[in-house]
């Protein structure tokens, strides 16, 4: 998932402080009831940086995971499709179902490496694929 709409950056704010806008508070909340749908999500994994840290927090609300289920970690700030694998491999635990909330290009460039149909396809603010991995698949994304 990418994190939703947040403000617009500045020449004298910093990029990782960056809020989610009232519209980005919104579609994180639709994003989070389209989530609740299907197979149930056991654990998130969310980039420190303020707006994936309030989108996260939206979806999880929502959702109403216990706080042993989200994870922030500093690699996910501005990561790369494969710095993502090795965060899932780090972090999964015994999930099976994981949500990633992230930035572009890294989520948008992961989801086009897993799933050809998404290749060159860029997220919108707060807009995420579920995306259904075989045991070999996920261990080519997970394995360094």
């Amino acid at each position: 998932m990418r994190h939703a709409d947040a403000a617009p950056a500045t020449r004298d704010a910093d990029d990782f402080e960056r809020p989610l806008t009232d519209a980005g508070r919104i579609s994180a909340a639709r994003a989070a009831k389209l989530l609740a749908v299907g197979a149930p999500i056991e654990r998130v994994l969310y980039s420190p940086a303020r707006r994936t840290s309030e989108t996260a927090a939206i979806v999880s609300d929502f959702l109403q995971f216990e706080k042993s289920a989200l994870q922030a970690v500093p690699k996910l700030y501005q990561s790369t499709a494969h710095l993502i694998g090795a965060v899932l491999a780090k972090w999964q635990g015994s999930a099976r179902v994981i949500l990633v909330v992230g930035h572009n290009p890294g989520v948008s460039d992961l989801g086009g490496e897993l799933s050809p149909s998404h290749a060159g396809t860029i997220l919108q603010a707060a807009a995420y694929w579920r995306l259904p991995l075989d045991d070999a698949q996920w261990h080519a994304l997970t394995t360094p």
